[in-house]
């Protein structure tokens, strides 16, 4: 794809995010790590998600010779397995035993290896999804969304922690949210709810909070978002049963990346371009 002998030629990187309610692409500057175009595709009964991929990839604003990398990022159900237990020829099973209600032939199972966190996170993409893609991007290189975001948030908790406090951090997703929790150095917990209610919202993380064994009035627990004023209704009530409850925007958490300013850019792709720009 890249043009030799051409001077006007500027290298721009490709991110494909398919998640709950259809898929986004986002070309980003890697010189300047900023965004230079994002759009969103909500997925239509009518149209198989493969297809409008193939659509909508063949459009000169995404295929064309200035496109030097492309990432995919699965928003999918994953499963993660302890470093020291993972093999990969196990790693179809262990999903198909997770989520047996899938359809395992229609799916290719990938894996996400972490040698920080010494987990491995196992997720899938539909085959069909995977060939649209690869038809356009022969290159595009797969990772699982949440994993890129806990070694993002590994990294912060090092920083962000202080003394012998726990921190217990909260990240709002499309149709829910993930609680991530390190304990030296690795990770201790990541899990992820559906919820529609604060109510629901509450339940949940209290629940973990407690199930972890967490002070309510030594330990903390962080809310990452784009802005406060979307963190503050949560905050407020979280505020009511657990002393300190801080906001962290991602401006922190991304720190000198003009990508953390977008709030189209959700928070597992920026830390994915944080990694790879």
């Amino acid at each position: 794809m890249p043009a030799t002998g051409n001077k006007s030629y500027h290298p721009l990187s490709l991110s494909i995010r398919i998640h709950a309610d259809g898929f986004s692409f986002f070309v980003c500057d890697p010189q300047t790590s900023s965004l230079v175009r994002g759009e969103h595709f909500r997925t239509t009964d009518s149209v198989p998600l493969a297809q409008q991929l193939q659509q909508e990839l063949s459009r000169p604003d995404y295929f064309n010779r200035q496109i030097d990398q492309t990432y995919v990022l699965l928003c999918s159900p994953a499963t993660r397995v302890p470093l020291e237990e993972f093999h990969r020829d196990e790693a179809a099973a262990v999903y198909g035993h997770v989520f047996a209600s899938q359809n395992i032939d229609e799916l290719r199972v990938a894996y996400t290896i972490q040698p920080q966190l010494e987990s491995v996170e196992i997720y899938a993409i539909p085959r069909e999804v995977e060939e649209a893609i690869l038809q356009y991007y022969p290159t595009a290189r797969l990772f699982a969304s949440r994993a890129m975001l806990m070694e993002r948030l590994l990294h912060f908790d090092e920083d962000y922690r202080q003394g012998n406090a726990r921190y217990l951090y909260m990240c709002p997703e499309e149709k829910g949210f993930s609680l991530f929790a390190f304990k030296d150095g690795h990770l201790w917990l990541a899990n992820t709810f559906h919820s529609d209610h604060l109510i629901d919202t509450l339940y949940y993380t209290l629940n973990i909070w407690q199930t972890l064994g967490f002070d309510n009035r030594n330990d903390h627990l962080v809310l990452c978002y784009q802005s406060a004023s979307d963190a503050e209704p949560l905050r407020k009530a979280l505020a009511e049963y657990i002393v300190n409850v801080q906001t962290v925007l991602h401006k922190a958490i991304f720190p000198n990346v003009p990508l953390a300013h977008e709030k189209q850019v959700p928070a597992d792709l920026k830390a994915l371009l944080l990694n790879r720009l």
